[in-house]
């Protein structure tokens, strides 16, 4: 009787501390559990965030790349001494150039002398505007234009209902002539985006389908956003990013559709626990799995799925690390942009664009690699890093070339790579970003000139 009790208290002990084991368990894995959870919803909103500087990025890109044009309006304004004659011929030209190099239809072109619009390209559906006075700011859109003309200085608006109808973007630039007696303010350069046509060149209605819902927002002068175009409803939950469109200040604003955690997923997730906890003996190579998919996470966060390049999560880290710790002598910083993507896209289809993004940072990664590492920071924008001589930069750019030019795909049959690069030694006193600037421009003035000989 007297074992049997004993049996009976030992049983219950080993009862006791299995039911404490299985506790102490089920706690142990609900707290891995919810700093799994933190972690995933961490790289999540780090992969948004990148998605979020990626579409301000094009944005950015576009707004500039249609802007440029006013300077070239300017110019001829100020060459021809005021007259413009040569209006519609330039203003046809510029205008097929935008839609080609980005895709954005504009709504039109126009000059005002004296701030009056005497000219407007193309005239058909832009009746209204002749005659138009943009020191009336009465007018939605035209203190910003009155502002340019005062202040001598090209601005652009937040999108506004139009005179001649739709939502468009106004660029306004002033004009100022020279002759014997000074300067004059001659008036302005205009030219207006399509915004509704810009949201679509954005290619946003991607997101939707990748169960993102997105907004678009403009800054106004209390720092309050206004939203100007949104799929969903990202909420307050969501990743913003604000960024600077010339003059303004817009925010993007992403976050998953169905939430940052699905409830079903937290139950499945409890169940597993659970039944893990009765089932201990597992729970060490849980914790060896769990470790290895987070460090193979990590490792795909920093590269890029298509070219296995490093991506731009991984550039804007090594620049951070460039502008805090500085850079050697030898630092070179290369920019890089695929010739034609859009083109090949659009006539031979998205996956003979992906075959000429891969075959081309292929090319890339073998004359640069063994000098630094390549990086890709936008659909055909690459950046390279690396340290050398000014004599084996220009081997490694020529050999680049070399490759690039010989590649051939299956169905793209050529490959053309605009380049420029800046060397910290050339430019001793200059930032990171004063470098990656200076590059840029010589790799776009590459561009220009490469589309220049290729539209004749």
């Amino acid at each position: 009787m007297k074992k049997l009790l004993m049996l009976q208290t030992k049983n219950k002990k080993y009862r006791r501390m299995i039911i404490l084991a299985a506790v102490v368990c089920f706690l142990l894995l609900l707290l891995l559990y919810i700093g799994i959870l933190h972690n995933d919803i961490a790289a999540e909103r780090e992969r948004y965030n990148y998605i979020a500087r990626n579409e301000a990025e094009h944005i950015i890109t576009l707004v500039d790349c249609v802007m440029a044009r006013t300077s070239t309006l300017k110019a001829l304004v100020q060459d021809n001494d005021g007259e413009t004659e040569w209006f519609d011929k330039v203003a046809g030209d510029l205008y097929e150039a935008v839609i080609e190099e980005t895709g954005v239809s504009l709504k039109n072109f126009a000059l005002a002398p004296d701030g009056v619009v005497s000219d407007v390209y193309p005239l058909e559906g832009n009746e209204k505007l002749v005659g138009f006075n943009f020191m009336d700011t009465s007018k939605k859109g035209n203190a910003e234009a009155k502002e340019a003309y005062e202040k001598g200085k090209t601005l652009l608006t937040n999108p506004f209902e139009l005179v001649q109808g739709g939502v468009g973007m106004g660029g306004r630039s002033p004009v100022i002539l020279k002759d014997e007696d000074g300067e004059r303010l001659w008036g302005l350069v205009t030219v207006t985006i399509d915004f509704e046509n810009l949201v679509d060149v954005l290619y946003l209605q991607n997101l939707e389908g990748m169960g993102i819902e997105c907004a678009i927002s403009y800054i106004d002068q209390d720092g309050r956003p206004n939203r100007m175009y949104a799929i969903g409803d990202p909420g307050k939950h969501s990743v913003s990013y604000r960024f600077g469109v010339r003059n303004l200040t817009w925010q993007i604003d992403v976050a998953p559709e169905k939430g940052w955690i699905t409830p079903w997923r937290v139950g499945i997730s409890l169940v597993i626990i659970l039944v893990l906890s009765v089932l201990g003996g597992i729970i060490a190579n849980m914790v060896i799995v769990l470790h290895e998919n987070n460090a193979m996470l990590r490792m795909l966060s920093v590269t890029d799925g298509l070219t296995g390049c490093l991506n731009r999560m991984a550039y804007e880290k090594k620049i951070d690390e460039i502008s805090a710790d500085g850079f050697g002598e030898d630092y070179i910083y290369i920019s890089a942009d695929v010739n034609g993507l859009k083109q090949c896209n659009d006539t031979l289809g998205h996956p003979a664009g992906d075959e000429l993004l891969v075959g081309t940072s292929s090319c890339m990664k073998e004359a640069f690699s063994p000098y630094g590492e390549l990086y890709r920071i936008g659909g055909d924008e690459f950046a390279a890093m690396i340290r050398t001589d000014k004599e084996t930069l220009d081997t490694a750019v020529k050999q680049a070339r070399d490759l690039i030019a010989k590649w051939k795909g299956v169905t793209v049959k050529e490959s053309s790579v605009s380049f420029g690069y800046a060397m910290h030694s050339e430019f001793p006193d200059a930032t990171i970003e004063q470098l990656i600037k200076l590059a840029d421009d010589r790799m776009y003035e590459e561009k220009r000139v490469y589309y220049q000989d290729h539209t004749r």
